[in-house]
């Protein structure tokens, strides 16, 4: 009996089979009918990433950064791909390939399904690969500019001296120095700064996709005044006082420090850290004087640059209450072995605050110094200060603006 059965049943195979198939059928188109296929663009475009890339090849070109996707799928999936911010990942393999050029295919990769990708664009990318190359170079100063009238650059230090440039072998041949630009135009101090890197072909041109190590540098450039040269401060002389009930309020000349020349070096130098205009006549004024004044200059020095007067303005208003003092200037913060040396010695000072503070003004009310806190030996311009002990005392003016320091190694040492 049952061999009859498997005769039947191996006689109606076909029958069999063919009612699968129709049944299997018939419960996909119910499944796609209650959830149909769609085609739409991937709601974002993708960021296309690269795998597989040896660490002694770079790749160059420019390629895509996004890619754009149209996928098809169910309805129910759309909803979960539109909710989903990684669910699909751009790439191109680059496992396995060597120096050259190549042409691969944008891959997409996703963990749902089902889904079907129907087009990405761009579909293939184009791309070069080459050897990774690696070259140390001496890094050579380039100074750009001249420093101020006067002066002269000195020893520039570079720290490191070496860099180490990475990149592509046949843009790695194109590297004739690395360079560390610094500009010094009308610079009068010092310069102290960090400098970045830029690796150049022997037509100076800078070249890019190269990576530099380190970026960047510190550079040390000593300014020092030329031979015969002299920078110095601006000091307004003046005679007399303004009209009764009328007060001196400001004095203000500009340039404050000038460059003087002389060929006679030990001229030059025995000069004090400023020079004195002409007299100015403030003699019963009643108004603020505004005017030019050439500088009274030793015989045999001359004032660098083509203007050869100062401009000086002095302000004049009704007395509130205002003096021109001359004050000793003070030194702060010298260091213990060290000796210094101020020309001038004095500034000249408007003060304004009552009338009876004032007439009775004394060195207890005020002090004014300069600070050489840290500073090296040799010579300093700096800037006067004022310590007000009374606080119905006010400093309007302080004349010169800067006040010559020379600092060195006490003798009693």
């Amino acid at each position: 009996m049952f061999r009859t059965f498997l005769r039947r049943l191996w006689a109606n195979v076909g029958t069999v089979l063919l009612a699968f198939a129709l049944a299997f059928a018939v419960w996909i188109s119910a499944v796609v009918a209650a959830d149909p296929n769609e085609q739409r663009d991937y709601p974002k475009p993708l960021t296309l990433e690269i795998r597989g890339q040896n660490p002694s090849i770079i790749l160059l070109g420019n390629l895509p950064q996004q890619v754009s996707v149209r996928l098809s799928a169910p309805v129910s999936l759309w909803e979960q791909l539109s909710g989903e911010t990684d669910a699909l990942t751009a790439f191109i393999d680059l496992g396995g390939l060597e120096a050259g050029d190549h042409t691969l295919p944008v891959q997409i990769d996703s963990d749902l399904s089902p889904l079907r990708v129907v087009q990405v664009l761009p579909n293939e990318v184009t791309l070069e690969l080459q050897p990774r190359a690696v070259r140390e170079f001496t890094i050579t100063p380039q100074v750009e500019g001249e420093p101020a009238l006067g002066f002269q650059a000195g020893e520039l230090l570079i720290d490191p001296e070496m860099a180490t440039v990475t990149g592509p072998q046949s843009l790695l041949l194109q590297v004739a120095e690395v360079i560390a630009p610094l500009n010094v135009a009308e610079a009068t101090e010092p310069i102290v700064r960090e400098v970045e890197l830029q690796a150049v072909d022997l037509d100076g041109n800078v070249l890019s996709g190269l990576t530099i190590e380190p970026s960047v540098v510190a550079v040390d450039l000593s300014i020092r005044q030329a031979g015969g040269y002299r920078t110095v401060a601006v000091r307004v002389e003046t005679i007399g006082q303004p009209a009764s009930g009328y007060r001196v309020t400001n004095i203000a000349v500009t340039p404050t420090v000038v460059v003087l020349f002389s060929t006679d070096q030990q001229l030059i130098d025995s000069l004090p850290g400023f020079v004195s205009t002409l007299g100015v006549d403030l003699t019963n004024i009643q108004n603020d004087l505004e005017t030019r004044l050439s500088l009274a200059l030793p015989e045999g020095v001359i004032l660098v640059g083509d203007e050869q007067s100062v401009e000086v303005v002095i302000g004049v208003a009704p007395i509130e209450s205002s003096v021109l003092v001359t004050f000793q200037v003070e030194v702060v913060g010298l260091a213990t072995g060290f000796e210094s040396q101020l020309s001038p010695q004095t500034v000249s000072v408007v003060i304004s605050g009552p009338l009876s503070v004032l007439q009775g003004l004394g060195p207890n009310d005020m002090r004014f110094f300069v600070r050489v806190t840290g500073l090296p030996a040799g010579v300093h311009l700096l800037e006067p200060q004022a310590e007000i002990l009374r606080e119905d005392l006010q400093v309007l003016s302080i004349t010169p603006s800067s006040i010559e320091v020379v600092i060195s190694r006490s003798q009693t040492q």
